[in-house]
């Protein structure tokens, strides 16, 4: 799914609760015609009194709509409906279900529109960090960890206009390097900016059922790497590597990312030689292309244990 129809997506929900919020008050409607002749009556005489004083603006017709309505409710109670019950009750009360208001979205349309993203990214909510949630104390006593901090919340805050569009976390196990991630990528959902978080280990079972299916379904699963406004690769190095496959594959998504100019974030607790050797020098290149990524070095103990 691509970002144009997580949009299309959030935009259908909105209009489904406009539809059914209009269909249950035409029905209360109808069913309040059906009880009532004498509502029936009088509701087709407001109608034509309406249609009658928009065409001169007569006062005595004005007075009539006066009496017209007065009695079309008293009618409307005795069969236990209110004026209320006939108009759709439009869950957003902002933009009447349309998703739109003044020609921006709606916050209930960006909220849905953040759920599919979240959906969609491939992050849990059970794991989802953000930089509220870092340790003053932790970031005082890692002058480093502080740096990619402050890093990572100056990305976020940039981007897509970002110089160099892609960071690479490099370092042992636990010092921090998936926690930041997350934090980048949370920070984004939240602008709406379209992010597809994966594990380098699921990533790699992706590429293979991709190649597995027919070119249509092969384009559909690959579509979101391909075209999200940010690719998150956490833990390179970790996924199974079948032959030159997945090299091959993951040349391609980051080949295409870098010339049509989107971001990619990748994390690793290898070193370069280890990256070099496992996936060869062309990948290697273009992860550490010089002109459009940053490296940033974590060191220091297991975080996570203390």
């Amino acid at each position: 799914m691509n970002k144009k129809q997580i949009i299309d997506e959030a935009l259908k929900v909105i209009q489904d609760r406009k539809t059914q919020n209009e269909i249950i008050s035409e029905q209360n409607y109808k069913e309040a015609r059906e009880k009532s002749k004498a509502f029936k009556k009088a509701d087709l005489l407001f109608k034509e009194k309406t249609i009658e004083y928009a065409k001169t603006s007569n006062e005595n017709i004005k007075n009539e709509l006066e009496n017209l309505k007065k009695e079309r409710l008293f009618e409307l109670k005795k069969v236990g409906f209110s004026e209320k019950d006939l108009n759709p009750n439009y869950s957003c009360k902002l933009c009447n279900d349309s998703g739109y208001v003044n020609g921006k979205k709606c916050v209930c349309l960006k909220k849905e529109i953040q759920k599919l993203l979240i959906k969609n990214s491939g992050i849990t909510s059970a794991i989802v960090h953000n930089f509220s949630q870092s340790d003053p104390k932790i970031l005082e006593n890692n002058e480093m960890l502080s740096k990619a901090h402050n890093l990572a919340k100056k990305y976020t805050e940039k981007f897509p206009n970002i110089k160099t569009k892609n960071l690479v976390f490099m370092g042992e196990v636990g010092t921090g390097k998936t926690f930041l991630l997350e934090c980048i990528a949370q920070e984004l959902l939240k602008k709406e900016f379209y992010v597809v978080y994966v594990t380098a280990f699921n990533l790699s079972n992706t590429l293979l059922k991709s190649l597995a299916v027919s070119p249509f379904e092969s384009e559909t699963i690959l579509s979101p790497l391909l075209e999200c406004d940010l690719l998150i690769i956490d833990d390179l190095g970790t996924e199974p590597m079948f032959r030159n496959l997945s090299a091959t594959n993951l040349f391609t998504i980051l080949n295409e990312r870098e010339i049509n100019g989107l971001s990619t974030l990748i994390s690793t607790n290898l070193d370069f030689d280890a990256i070099e050797n496992r996936y060869g020098n062309r990948l290697f290149s273009r992860i550490f292309n010089k002109r459009t990524t940053k490296v940033i070095g974590f060191t220091g103990s297991d975080l996570r244990i203390k």
